[in-house]
Parts: structure tokens; sequence; C-alpha cells
């Protein structure tokens, strides 16, 4: 091993830590606001928004303010920060906010890191609810809590168990390629959100699918989760994901498996 790759991996696993430190940050504040009573606005764009994304987001800009004042900062709720060095972390403080907003317990913190190419080299998934956190770094694997995780060895469509987001995400063409794949895959779950991801890393869930209302800060702490358990993730043309990235992607455990979504998508 060189000594670019050591630097690299103990870079990461700082990086890694301080993600741990920030999601531990978010829990209280995510739990709290959760069990309060309903208090939620809107965005411009119609979509929810609660206290809890402003406050967790804030205590996690601060955060990083003081652990890595070099680095950009891409969040949901205030946008980007640039800084000098070559690495960006994309912050989405309450995924699923409509859930969330809502009481349903299916919402997440995602906390990604992206090197100097916008490939994300660190992501964490935490359901604040549960306890239940899915972490990877590269060329570290993929954990869930501190248990190592692996994809299922999934290859037929036909059989497998497919999570699908919300059919509203799903418009114009978009939303004939959904029903072709919803009507192909063996089982389907319904608007599971970025939890979901995590469920393929552990092997439970073996095509993942999302419509084109995500971004960047929905789409970079997924990409980490799902490659190091062994899985694939892109968009719906098979291109790579990362801090350039917006709209529909998918997630399977199998390159056949994934060829064989990504072939009923795309079909005329």
């Amino acid at each position: 091993m060189t000594q670019d790759a050591v630097m690299d991996f103990s870079f990461l696993d700082h990086a890694l830590q301080s993600a741990h430190q920030m999601a531990n940050l978010a829990r209280p504040l995510a739990r709290e606001a959760w069990l309060n009573p309903k208090e939620v606005s809107f965005k411009e764009d119609g979509s929810f928004l609660t206290p809890a994304d402003l406050a967790i987001e804030r205590a996690w800009r601060h955060h990083l303010h003081l652990a890595f004042p070099d680095h950009a900062v891409q969040g949901e709720e205030y946008g980007s920060e640039k800084g000098i060095a070559e690495y960006t972390w994309v912050l989405d403080p309450i995924d699923g906010t409509r859930q969330f907003g809502m009481g349903l317990g299916n919402f997440a913190t995602l906390i990604a890191l992206c090197d100097g190419m916008g490939r994300p080299v660190v992501g964490v998934i935490d359901l604040p609810l549960m306890d239940v956190r899915y972490c990877a770094a590269r060329g570290q694997g993929a954990y869930l809590n501190d248990r190592r995780l692996n994809v299922s060895n999934a290859t037929l469509l036909g059989e497998a168990l497919a999570m699908l987001a919300n059919q509203n995400s799903f418009t114009h063409t978009d939303a004939v390629a959904y029903e072709n794949l919803r009507s192909s895959v063996g089982q389907a779950a319904f608007d599971a959100g970025s939890p979901a991801y995590g469920a393929l890393a552990a092997g439970k869930v073996d095509l993942c699918l999302n419509g084109g209302d995500l971004n960047a800060h929905d789409i970079c702490a997924l990409v980490p989760v799902v490659e190091e358990a062994g899985g694939m993730i892109t968009n719906w043309q098979g291109e790579a994901l990362g801090l350039w990235s917006s709209g529909a992607i998918l997630a399977s455990a199998s390159p056949v498996l994934h060829q064989a979504a990504l072939d009923v998508l795309t079909k005329e």
C-alpha cells in the first residue's frame, strides 16, 4: 500500500467518525421534534419544512466549521458554502420530511462526503427513532451499526423484492417506466425513502427505485452504503451518481439484476 493510500484511508476514517458525531447530534433533535405536536411549514416548491430540518443543519454546519473549516458544504436547507479544499459535505437533515411532518417513522438523516471529483466517499443513513445507522466509507465496507453488510445474491427480476418510491414522483414517460418495472418484479413495497437503500445493503431488499424528484442531498449518502455492500446504484441511464446528480435513480443487488431493471425502465 502506498503512502497516499494510507493517508487516504486515515482521512476517510476520520471523516466517517465525524459523520457519526453529526448523526449523534441530530438524533435528539429529530426525536424531540417528531414527538412534539405538528409543526410544519412549506417551501416555495410545496415541499415540507420543519424546525428540525433547520436546527439539525445548523448544528451540522457548526460542527463542520470547527472540524473541517476548509471543506465546502452543500445542504438542503441553507444552500452551498464554498471551501478552498477539494472535499464537499452534502447534508439532508430530514430526508422524508413529508413522512416526518405527518408523524410517520420512515425518515432519515443523510450525511455524505464527496471528493474533488464529486464522488461520494463517505455516507451515513441514520434512522433516529430506531437507533439504526447504515454507514460506509470507500474501501472500508458498509455497516448496520456494528455489523458488516452484504447485498443479497438476487439476479432474477421476476423474483426480486423491490422498494419503489411514491408513484406521484414518477411523471410522463417515467410513470410508464415505473409501471413496467412494478409489474415485472416479484414483490414490491412503496414509499420507504432512503431507509430502503440501507435495507438493500443489508440484503433484505433486492432493488430500489426513485423518480425524478431527487437532488444531490437525497442521493450522495446512499452511494457508498450500497456500493460498499456490493450493490450497484446509478441513474436510469446506468451512469454513476455524485455531487452532480439529480433525478431518478436505481439500486440493485447485482449487476445482472441492475441491467435487467434498466432494460425495463428504458425500453421504448
